[in-house]
């Protein structure tokens, strides 16, 4: 369809949608459309369904424009399919005319008697040998059928050659023959090998292999040369001339060469006989002369590059053929149609070709199917027959066991066991070859086997029921009944509930098929159910174990054979046993049986067994031993294996023959209890093992600076280092049960190390899961793991510390000055500048701390001892060297300005207060300064006291002397300097005595007045102004006048008025001031405090000296002795 049709169609579309639209619109009443609304909705319709139909119009019309490209290139394939299926008609008509004239000459089995050629060729050879061949397209004469195969460079017709295949082909073997021979016509430059030639012969012999192929049969080849004259050869007699090969190969080729020379010499004699009588006869002497001369060598070579082809058959002959003498044309008009016309040379190919049979190319599935179909059949029929007999004979022997059984109904009991035990034997064999299928004699569909089974089985239910089922049912519930019989008390009652566990454990197999274990039965019977009276005991120990088992089996299967027990005897009986197990199995008895068994297999565990090859005497030593019960080695390959055999052995006992599975089991007698408790307590005891033997582990003394260098280097060598073998050994043992990692990962890792294929000095830091031993070792593991976040803390980092401090210590071993060196750096330690020393000290303190209390011991020596003795052997003889600092610094001072003064002495003279504010004065006072400059390492102000650093004052000894001073000044400035001056505010109340009217307390022009009147409290300050420091206490009874008790003058007469006083402590702020101003009068006053002692903590004063050293270097064993 054109554009113009499409538009116009389109155009006519619209036309009648307008048309349609126009009578809606207007005349829409005459459609039944009265209304606009009507009107409009019906247009809205119109619109969409003439918009509808431009659509599928558009859709419909492209489509069959696609469709009709499609029909058109479908056409184009059919049509190649009609060509093809017409050729194939063709050339089915055509070999049915061929099969028709062979069926006329020769009947129906005329393809064995006909003799098939190919002819190969081109046109001129094929015309020169086989004249109309071409045209003819078949020759026949006689029993010979000369085929046209075309040229043979060409490509193949395979439709054709498979027509040729199905129409002449014989059957050989369930296999057609299609062909006797391949007749390729050379052409006459076949010798002539130049690259051309060679070409198309190897395009030829793939030609030749693709028809051999479709034809699925290796056809013979023989080549025809044909050999011109230049006379004629009209009235000559004609022979067959050529020679045949004999599975002709490349390694066989000089073979050749004797029969070119017999062919030539042959063709000689011939030939002269020929030219002798005509000379234009020089046909076969020319041939002679050929191969003599040049020929033989070049057709050797042909044929040698002609064997060299891949997958190539040898050529059965080589003939060579003379051009044929004319037919006259008078003579051809008589000839018939399809004529052959016969020379020797086609008559010897003929008649060699009936000799070869050629090979089929591919496997013979016909052949083999037949063969195999015959075979099947023929061991089928054996197989039957053979079946036949195998099973008429048991079905006689069965009936004969049968017989037996019923006989022995009535016969002695031994006699009924044999019968029995006959035919348990009988149905064994027949219950195995069921679940097994039964030998391949009783097969080939006459196999009787379930049918006999089935036959036989109720009468073996009658016999058991007899003989084995009532009696020995009967036999283990009086056993049991005479057990819940029996007193506590009776001497016979523990040997009868020894075997009524397995008593108890048959009568239940019997009654639970699902729990039944035959080999126990047959086991049971044999050495429990003793032997009846009328039966010997030899026969009674062969048969009985195997019905018993039989009988297990046979309950197994059908459980409707299932005893009865009884429910109440059953419960009693597991009450009694269950008592007794918990007597007998005792925990603790099982355990330390495991550990006595465990002992004798393995030895303990010393220090130097665990290091190996590594030393660890230069670093530390133990006198403790491991037991070797508590090692991986022992749980991994002993403990474990027995702790589960304890279990197992009571699971044995309890798990269903003393329990039910609807009640909870007593926990005190459960095998998952017993495992449980048992593997804790080992693991308690493994701990606790481990921990007493690490924790007395003791770190070898180190006198100088040398050793303590020495210590270091091996502490921190990661091949050599004790240290870090001996954290490798306890992370060895304390991974054992280890559930981290997979199986086979576990596995490995424990075979290298226990084969010592590891190095114990090499820090492992793979990350393992949690185990048993996790809640005591877990803080010694993370150390060793650094993808744990431990806080920062692992072993590695404290062993880099340890190299960063080894190396400061032999950098003042080999500096100018090491005496001096050593002190500087002593003195950055007390300052709190040495960084690194300080840092290292406490990291090793925090990891000791980190690891808790039950590694006390342990961390001290491995963590806190190492940094220690280097502390030490630093700080210690510096010690001696401050405290000459101190007193140049500070006692000096202090001595000139309090020397022989009050409070220090009795003297009259006071100590200033202004002198002893700079002293004591908090942060801007000498001692503070003092410290603040050269103990800030180890000394701290935390609020308002000094506080010795408990880290880094370790290993330096503090006198006591300097430690009260500290503590006593530390109060005193709090008390007396608060406010930058020395001043104390406090209250006093006035209390009577006997005998006293009143009293007066004057200090500093600050006077307590009191008369017994009601006593309050007077608020104090000492000192007061400044002006007219004095002190004044007197009084007056009513026998006597005003009397002065005492009187002092000075900063300090407040303070020697209070020394004269006895001062009672009431509470935390309030004490009591006695004077006693006669033999019966005393003057009480309450002294209260805002803060400590107040005034009264002054007295401390008296007769105070300052300290000469601030270090105790008295018990220091030698000074430090550097050796460069």
């Amino acid at each position: 369809m054109n554009k113009q049709w499409y538009w116009g169609i389109l155009f006519f579309v619209l036309c009648i949608f307008l048309l349609f639209a126009i009578i809606i619109y207007f005349h829409g009443d005459l459609v039944g459309l009265d209304t606009l609304i009507q009107r409009v909705t019906a247009l809205l319709f119109l619109t969409l369904g003439c918009l509808i139909f431009l659509i599928l119009y558009s859709v419909g019309l492209l489509s069959w424009k696609k469709l009709g490209e499609k029909d058109f290139l479908s056409f184009i394939k059919k049509d190649k399919k009609v060509k093809d299926k017409n050729n194939n008609k063709k050339d089915q008509i055509f070999f049915n005319e061929i099969k028709r004239y062979f069926y006329a000459q020769f009947g129906l089995f005329w393809r064995r008697k006909v003799r098939k050629c190919l002819v190969l060729g081109t046109s001129t050879d094929v015309d020169t040998l086989l004249p109309n061949l071409i045209n003819d397209h078949w020759q026949v004469t006689d029993q010979t059928l000369m085929l046209y195969g075309g040229n043979a460079e060409n490509e193949i017709d395979k439709a054709w050659l498979k027509t040729l295949k199905n129409s002449l082909g014989r059957i050989i073997g369930l296999r057609r023959k299609p062909l006797d021979a391949i007749i390729w016509l050379l052409p006459t430059n076949y010798l002539q090998l130049n690259r051309q030639q060679q070409y198309r012969l190897e395009k030829i012999a793939m030609q030749i292999r693709e028809r051999n192929k479709v034809l699925g049969w290796q056809v013979p080849i023989y080549l025809v040369s044909t050999r011109a004259s230049e006379w004629q050869q009209q009235g000559r007699i004609e022979q067959s001339i050529g020679l045949f090969f004999n599975h002709l190969k490349l390694i066989n080729l000089d073979s050749v060469d004797p029969l070119l020379d017999h062919l030539a010499q042959e063709c000689c004699e011939k030939g002269m006989q020929q030219v002798m009588q005509d000379l234009g006869h020089d046909f076969l002497l020319r041939l002679s002369q050929d191969l003599v001369t040049s020929d033989k060598a070049r057709i050797k070579q042909w044929l040698s590059k002609w064997l060299t082809l891949p997958k190539i058959n040898s050529p059965r002959g080589l003939l060579f053929a003379p051009v044929p003498q004319e037919i006259k044309e008078d003579e051809e008009n008589y000839l018939p149609e399809h004529y052959l016309l016969m020379t020797p040379t086609w008559q010897t190919i003929s008649d060699d070709s009936v000799k070869q049979s050629g090979s089929r190319i591919g496997v013979a599935w016909e052949m083999m199917v037949c063969s195999l179909i015959i075979l099947v059949t023929g061991i089928f029929g054996v197989g039957q027959l053979t079946s036949y007999y195998h099973n008429q004979e048991l079905i006689m022997d069965s009936t004969r066991l049968v017989n037996n059984i019923n006989q022995s109904a009535v016969a002695s009991y031994s006699d009924q066991l044999e019968a029995q035990y006959a035919l348990l034997l009988k149905m064994s064999q027949l219950m195995y070859r069921k679940e097994h299928g039964a030998p391949i004699r009783y097969q080939f569909g006459l196999n009787q086997n379930d049918k006999l089974l089935n036959a036989l089985w109720s009468h073996y239910t009658m016999a058991n029921e007899r003989n084995i089922a009532k009696p020995f049912f009967k036999w283990q519930s009086s056993y049991l009944v005479r057990l819940t019989a029996m007193s506590p008390s009776d001497p016979k009652r523990n040997e009868v509930i020894n075997s009524s566990y397995e008593v108890l454990k048959a009568y239940l197999m019997l009654s639970n098929p699902d729990k039944i274990d035959v080999n126990y039965l047959g086991d049971f019977a044999t050495r429990m159910w003793g032997t009846p009276a009328n039966i010997q005991t030899s026969q009674w120990q062969k048969l009985m174990p195997e019905l018993v088992k039989f009988y297990g089996k046979a309950i197994q299967d059908h459980p409707e054979l299932a005893q009865k027990p009884t429910k109440q005897l059953v419960q009693d009986v597991r009450q009694i046993l269950i008592n007794q197990i918990g007597i007998q199995n005792a925990e603790n008895t099982i355990y330390q049986a495991i550990l006595q068994r465990a002992s004798q297999n393995y030895a303990n565990q010393t220090l130097t067994i665990m290091l190996g090859d590594i030393d660890s005497r230069m670093l530390f030593s133990s006198n403790e031993e491991v037991p070797g019960v508590f090692t991986r080695k022992a749980w991994e390959n002993f403990i474990k294996d027995e702790i589960a055999s304890a279990a197992k052995s009571r699971q044995e006992q309890i798990d269903w023959v003393l329990s039910d599975s609807s009640k909870v089991m007593t926990s005190s007698v459960s095998p998952d209890v017993l495992r449980q408790h048992l593997t804790e307590r080992y693991f308690s005891d493994y701990s606790s093992a481990w921990l007493l033997f690490l924790n007395n582990i003791q770190w070898r003394q180190a006198n100088n600076v040398a050793d303590v260098i020495e210590q270091l280097t091996l502490m921190s060598d990661v091949r050599q280092s004790p240290v870090i073998a001996l954290m490798n050994v306890i992370k060895y043992h304390a991974e054992v049960a280890y559930s981290g990692g997979g199986l086979s990962d576990n596995i490995v890792r424990s075979a290298k190390e226990l084969i010592k294929e590891r190095d114990p000095a090499k820090l492992n830091v793979k990350a393992e899961a949690s185990g048993p031993l996790t809640p005591t070792f877990g803080v010694v593991l993370n150390l060793m793991n650094s993808e744990v976040d431990n806080n920062g803390m692992s072993l590695q980092t404290y062993l880099l510390r340890v190299t960063q401090v080894r190396l400061k210590l032999q950098n003042i071993t080999s500096s100018a000055n090491p005496q001096a060196m050593a002190k500087l750096l002593a003195k950055s330690v007390f300052q709190g500048t040495s960084v690194d020393l300080s840092e290292t000290r406490d990291y090793g303190n925090l990891i000791a701390a980190n690891l808790g209390d039950e590694w006390l011991g342990f961390g001290y020596s491995l963590f806190q001892q190492p940094l220690e003795q280097a502390w030490q052997v630093i700080l210690t003889p510096a010690a001696g060297s401050f405290n000459e600092t101190w007193n140049s610094q500070i006692v000096y001072e202090w001595e000139k300005a309090f020397a022989g003064r009050y409070p220090f002495k009795d003297s009259d003279n006071d100590a200033s207060l202004a002198e002893l504010a700079r002293f004591l004065r908090p942060n801007a006072g000498m001692i503070d300064k003092f410290i603040s400059n050269e103990l800030g390492g180890i000394l701290e102000k935390q609020g308002e006291n000094w506080v010795i650093n408990p880290v880094n004052a370790q290993g330096l000894n503090f006198t006591p002397e300097f430690i009260e001073m500290l503590n006593l000044f530390n109060q005193l400035s709090n008390l007396l300097l608060i406010s930058g001056d020395a001043q104390i505010s406090f209250d006093l109340m006035a209390r009577s005595g006997g005998n006293v009217m009143r009293s007066e307390l004057y200090i500093d022009k600050q006077k307590l007045d009191y008369f017994n009147q009601m006593p309050v409290w007077q608020r104090f300050t000492w000192p007061g102004d400044g002006y007219s420091p004095y002190a004044q206490l007197s009084w007056s009874s009513d026998e006597t006048g005003q009397q002065l008790y005492e009187y002092y003058s000075g900063d300090w007469a407040w303070i020697r008025l209070l020394e004269s006083a006895m001062i009672r402590q009431i509470d935390s702020g309030r004490f009591e001031v006695v004077w006693k101003v006669a033999n019966d009068r005393n003057l009480k006053y309450i002294l209260r405090s805002q803060s400590g002692e107040g005034p009264l903590m002054l007295l401390k004063l008296r007769n105070f000296s300052l300290p000469k050293n601030v270090f105790d270097i008295r018990n220091t064993e030698e000074s430090i002795k550097v050796t460069l």
